[in-house]
């Protein structure tokens, strides 16, 4: 009988100990912002691609929860690599930034980041320059086909896309200027993966 109950109460702390261990009572959130605008045709319809020259386009954003930056990405029409950066909107600092080689353009591509923390209601600007190999590639612009007015500000699950910015640039820059006539676009495709907890 001794064995039996030692057998029971060595059994039940185990059993505890798993549970305590593997569930603390909250869930990660992850999200990719511009990949889900895209496939979901939340603000955009359609999309062209454009070459003219070299260009930083970025969107200006913000959360509505405080969470972790894990992964910057891209979608690019063309094969190459491309440099995608973090920055911070009111500084104009650089956070992180890294280059994504593109060898499937039919799909976004991610890079693991050493986490960046994000503070709701905080705004940075996410951005990607069409330069690869000194040469100017081509980018996409999404659009509303039948909407052709203006597309900010509109949100995409805990992130809100303020304004498009651009600046052009064949390196890395932040990009600072807004073209009202272009905040009908989202262009690039710059995105990156936010993660929080609920």
């Amino acid at each position: 009988m001794k064995k039996i109950t030692y057998f029971l109460s060595l059994m039940l702390t185990i059993t505890l100990a798993t549970i305590s261990c593997t569930k603390d009572g909250t869930n990660t959130t992850i999200e990719n912002p511009a990949k889900t605008t895209i496939s979901n045709n939340l603000v955009v319809d359609s999309v062209v691609t454009l070459v003219n020259s070299s260009w930083e386009f970025g969107n200006k954003f913000y959360s509505s929860k405080n969470g972790k930056i894990t992964k910057l990405g891209c979608r690019t029409p063309e094969i190459g690599s491309y440099r995608v950066s973090l920055w911070d909107f009111s500084t104009q600092n650089l956070i992180t930034a890294t280059t994504i080689a593109i060898t499937d353009t039919s799909q976004f591509k991610y890079n693991d980041i050493s986490p960046v923390d994000i503070t709701a209601n905080t705004r940075y600007v996410i951005s990607i320059n069409n330069t690869s190999g000194g040469v100017a590639k081509r980018y996409y612009i999404y659009f509303n086909k039948t909407n052709i007015t203006n597309i900010y500000p509109f949100t995409t699950g805990s992130i809100t896309y303020e304004t498009v910015q651009e600046k052009s640039s064949s390196i890395s820059i932040f990009p600072e200027v807004v073209n009202g006539n272009d905040q009908k676009y989202f262009a690039g495709i710059p995105d990156f993966q936010f993660e929080y907890e609920e």
